[in-house]
């Protein structure tokens, strides 16, 4: 895969690609696809011309206009899909995109026919084992907002209000009362600017005429597009949790400055004591203090707590007996059945999820993770939604701006063989109240 990167995102994409390189085979069959990342301001890494004019798959219905197809295609579209032609056509007056169907011209004809092997002289397994990919559960720790109504801006903005001033009691009508203490309403913006993330990949005239041909029944245009939306997804949940530094676009790791978990009480070095019978309590104590302080500074606003640990940390609270003599249950079960702090405005108890998160665990001999180099793991509380504003509108607390999702198009085309390219926006994590993600080091392992 050719990389090409924008300032800044250098450290980025070797992240990226240090994990997608766990699967070599697919690798070398994305050899001549491409993958640019860069800021939508910078020379080069705009939004091509070609997507808006030709664009192949919108994914996003909210940019789907109307539907222009004749009664003879309508027709044949019924009876035989795969005589039709779809192309979406972008319209200057309504700013979406009008879906055009046709009927198909010479289709049918195949240069390829009687060059492959007689399908009756061979014996398919009508399965196809694949490789196991690296994964990360970092989109489920925050909101992802598909935001703002212009997908191809360089800039995203938020407005934000704040509120100040207060009532007077007692001093209606008094004649010494010349002035008053206002309440206002305070507004302002924040912008970021837009990230484009675009993935390249080419599919020849062979590769389109094997369509649906031997034991894979699915185009090669499919299998090509789901592994560069899996490339695309991990570069995601890198910027949600680790940001990019170069670049100065946060994630949930510096929003605030992590907190270093107690010096040799990890959830290891409780699991592994010899001494102590009993071991889930412990770990159940510690977390519930972590988590106590975590809602008392919101005043017990929030009402769903996520807790992303490591894989290694997930599996020792699961086994972890909350006591050796007096309960089998493992700590995290107790803990999501006991658990009454945090009662809120309307005294509602706050769910807790524990959230799996390859991407936190630490570095070890034989098993290190290229985003944390460190002998330590993470551990994250956040909460999805607080209320706000006078009337308590629940609203997300941190989110995921996502511009433009998903935006497939065709480089050149007519080309003998066919590149496409695929394009999603981003802004990065948007933190407008930071009180609602907390990040320990040394929760689960402090080797």
């Amino acid at each position: 895969m050719n990389i090409k990167t924008g300032k800044g995102f250098g450290k980025l994409v070797d992240q990226a690609m240090s994990l997608i390189d766990l699967d070599p085979a697919m690798s070398r069959a994305l050899s001549d696809t491409e993958l640019s990342i860069g800021f939508d301001s910078e020379a080069g890494f705009g939004v091509p011309a070609s997507a808006i004019n030709d664009p192949l798959f919108m994914g996003d219905e909210a940019f789907v206009g109307q539907k222009n197809i004749s009664a003879a295609a309508e027709a044949m579209l019924k009876k035989n899909p795969n005589d039709i032609q779809i192309k979406p056509q972008y319209n200057q007056e309504t700013g979406k995109f009008d879906i055009n169907f046709a009927m198909a011209g010479d289709a049918d004809f195949d240069p390829l026919a009687g060059q492959l092997f007689s399908p009756w002289n061979i014996t398919y397994l009508s399965k196809v084992w694949k490789e196991p990919l690296a994964y990360s559960n970092a989109q489920k720790l925050i909101r992802k907002m598909s935001a703002g109504n212009n997908p191809f801006a360089e800039i995203f903005t938020l407005f934000m209000e704040q509120y100040a001033g207060w009532g007077v009691i007692g001093q209606t009508g008094n004649l010494q009362n010349s002035t008053t203490n206002d309440v206002n309403v305070k507004t302002g913006m924040a912008s970021f600017p837009i990230i484009n993330i675009m993935g390249t990949y080419s599919v020849t005239l062979r590769e389109k005429k094997q369509q649906g041909w031997g034991p894979f029944g699915q185009s090669p245009v499919a299998r090509k597009q789901s592994y560069l939306n899996y490339v695309m997804d991990m570069i995601e949940c890198i910027l949600i949790l680790y940001g990019n530094e170069d670049t100065h676009t946060p994630g949930l790791l510096n929003v605030n400055p992590i907190k270093t978990w107690t010096t040799g009480e990890s959830v290891k070095d409780i699991y592994n004591s010899s001494t102590n019978q009993t071991r889930g309590s412990t770990v159940y104590r510690m977390l519930a203090e972590r988590i106590n302080q975590f809602m008392t500074r919101s005043d017990n606003k929030f009402k769903k707590l996520q807790i992303g640990v490591s894989p290694e940390a997930y599996n020792m609270l699961q086994s972890m007996a909350y006591s050796d003599v007096y309960s089998p249950e493992a700590a995290m079960k107790t803990f999501m059945e006991n658990y009454n702090g945090g009662k809120g405005p309307g005294h509602d108890v706050p769910s807790v999820e524990f959230v799996i998160e390859p991407l936190f665990k630490a570095s070890e001999p034989g098993n290190v993770n290229p985003l944390n180099p460190n002998s330590f793991d993470y551990m994250s509380i956040t909460t999805p939604e607080i209320g706000g504003g006078p009337k308590n509108e629940s609203q997300p607390t941190n989110f995921y701006a996502s511009v433009l999702d998903k935006f497939v198009f065709p480089v050149i085309p007519g080309m003998y063989n066919d590149q496409y390219k695929t394009l999603r926006r981003t802004a990065g994590v948007i933190a407008p109240i930071p009180q609602a993600v907390e990040i320990y080091a040394g929760f689960g392992v402090q080797n």
